[in-house]
């Protein structure tokens, strides 16, 4: 079971450089999964912290004024999808903030 976990992980990861190219209803699904594999302790050590600068890494991609369709604004939109799911932990990692 823990292999089968760790390949999902890793094809979810994989897959990362995609998002930008997802349909608005899959991008918020996986950012919700992405966030909620953060908040509920699913992933940790070196996965966590590949997540972490995932979502970081989106959220420093903000949308062109007037597009929300851009690829730019499809990662920010999965990085904030991702981030409200484990708001809640932040203050564990304050230099993230």
């Amino acid at each position: 079971e823990n292999e089968i976990f760790a390949c999902m992980i890793r094809n979810l990861f994989d897959e990362y450089r995609f998002f930008s190219k997802y349909p608005e209803k899959e991008l918020r699904i996986t950012g919700i999964l992405f966030g909620t594999l953060i908040k509920e302790q699913l992933v940790n050590s070196i996965t966590l912290g590949i997540a972490l600068r995932y979502v970081l890494e989106a959220l420093r991609r903000p949308p062109s004024p007037g597009s929300t369709t851009s690829s730019s604004g499809k990662m920010f939109r999965f990085g904030m999808f991702a981030l409200e799911q484990f708001k809640e932990r932040l203050h564990e990692w304050p230099q993230y903030c």
